[in-house]
C-alpha cells in the first residue's frame, strides 16, 4: 500500500495546486467579462462598446439611434447593437 502524505498550506505541492486554481479562476473571470453570447447567430454589443469602437460619445450614439443611422435592438430593457450592422455604418 502507498503511504498517504499529509498536505498542508506550507508544502510545495499544495502551493502548486493553489497557484493552478488561482490561474484557472482568473481565466474564468476574464472569459466571463469578455464573452459575448450569440443571439440568432449574431454578436451584439452594448452602447458603451459601440461608443468605444466608433469613438463617439453616448449622446452621439443616441442621436444616431434617434435618426435611424444605427439600427438597434431592445432586449429586456437593454439596447443592443448588431456587430454586422455596425460594419455597414
Amino acid at each position: 500500500m502507498e503511504s498517504v502524505r499529509d498536505l498542508n498550506m506550507d508544502t510545495d505541492d499544495m502551493q502548486v495546486v493553489l497557484s493552478a486554481i488561482n490561474s484557472v479562476s482568473r481565466r474564468i473571470k476574464e472569459v466571463a467579462e469578455t464573452h459575448k453570447p450569440l443571439f440568432g447567430g449574431e454578436h451584439f454589443l452594448t452602447g458603451k462598446e459601440v461608443c468605444e469602437r466608433l469613438y463617439i460619445s453616448p449622446r452621439t450614439l443616441q442621436d444616431y439611434r434617434d435618426k435611424g443611422i444605427i439600427p438597434y435592438t431592445q432586449f429586456a430593457g437593454k439596447i443592443l447593437y448588431k456587430v454586422s450592422d455596425l460594419a455597414q455604418v
